[in-house]
């Protein structure tokens, strides 16, 4: 049986401080042949992702949800023009993802990429679609849009999707246990329904699919070929495999249940400002699973500024022969501070 730790180092890692710039831009306006223009330049987060566990339309620095360990939201090279209409907005921009990296894992710095692009976004009755075409020196050419509709004042339904003609993706080789090789041709897709009622509560259900992701017989594989390394004495061999969680979805298949109780509707086990989160993301493919409980705290918040304070505790598990339960941890636990001054 394959324990956690085979995908994993255990030796004491260097400590490491780093201060990063999430942002600095300037946004302001220019007319050219009667038509207003907004303009926006400067490191910033500019993404147009639908959907809360997984957004396939980030696609300059993509944010993940739920991730293994920390993650900083950090802000792309970014050269916009928009132009509005009544109900519609289209933008032209060209974009540089160097200007950001909290990671030098490899995956990361070799979808470091700069394009230019073209979006188009319109408001229909009670939905919002949108449409990107974009092109740049990784992916080399991708088409994406998304759909929003309310329902009524409690349902509502929104999808996006993605193809991309390449990507980067960790295979198995025949010399070596994994290599960062380039493939062809990837899909994405995401749908999810969500409701809320005046009481605070807040339900989102979604599924989500990657094709650029390992699927649970490749993650099968790559466990039984780290526990023959390990069994071989080749243990520093069995480790390399452990770059397949660097993935922006360790898995193909998703299934995801969020549940938050606002806090703006009263008080939550007697305190004000208390919202309470909950997460379960769920493989349906090869068993595994990560949960998620979040309690966030708004200390204060005078609109020039605010103080907020977040606990949250991770849990993974699953199948004994399943990504998530092959992490070294099986519980994390997290305290995030956020403020505005």
């Amino acid at each position: 049986m394959l324990t956690s730790r085979a995908l994993y180092r255990s030796d004491e890692q260097a400590k490491e401080t780093r201060l990063t710039l999430s942002e600095l831009f300037w946004q302001g306006e220019s007319t050219l042949d009667g038509q207003t223009l907004d303009i926006t330049a400067g490191k910033i987060r500019l993404d147009w992702g639908v959907g809360y566990g997984y957004r396939p339309l980030d696609l300059f620095l993509p944010y993940r949800r739920n991730p293994l360990g920390i993650q900083v939201e950090e802000g792309a090279g970014v050269l916009a023009l928009s132009s509005y209409q009544e109900l519609g907005e289209w933008t032209l921009i060209a974009t540089d993802s160097a200007w950001g990296r909290s990671s030098e894992a490899q995956l990361v710095t070799q979808n470091e990429q700069q394009g230019i692009g073209l979006r188009h976004y319109r408001l229909i009755g009670e939905s919002e679609i949108q449409g990107i075409v974009y092109y740049d020196n990784v992916r080399r050419g991708l088409v994406g849009g998304s759909w929003v509709s309310v329902l009524n004042s409690a349902w509502g339904v929104h999808s996006s999707w993605l193809y991309q003609r390449e990507y980067w993706q960790y295979q198995r080789q025949t010399e070596q246990p994994i290599e960062l090789v380039k493939q062809e041709n990837a899909a994405q897709f995401l749908f999810g329904i969500n409701w809320a009622n005046p009481e605070g509560h807040n339900v989102i259900a979604e599924y989500w699919y990657d094709g650029r992701s390992w699927n649970a017989d490749e993650w099968q594989q790559i466990l039984a070929d780290a526990t023959l390394l390990h069994q071989q004495g080749r243990s520093p061999m069995a480790f390399a495999y452990a770059q397949g969680y660097q993935a922006t979805n360790i898995v193909a298949h998703n299934f995801m249940l969020h549940w938050t109780w606002d806090s703006g509707n009263g008080q939550r086990f007697g305190m004000d400002n208390l919202t309470p989160t909950l997460d379960v993301l769920w493989s349906p493919e090869e068993g595994g699973w990560m949960i998620t409980q979040w309690i966030n705290w708004q200390a204060y918040d005078t609109g020039s500024a605010s103080l907020e304070l977040e606990l949250a505790a991770r849990f993974f598990g699953g199948e004994t022969d399943s990504a998530y339960a092959n992490l070294p941890d099986s519980v994390r636990v997290l305290f995030n501070l956020k403020g505005k001054f």
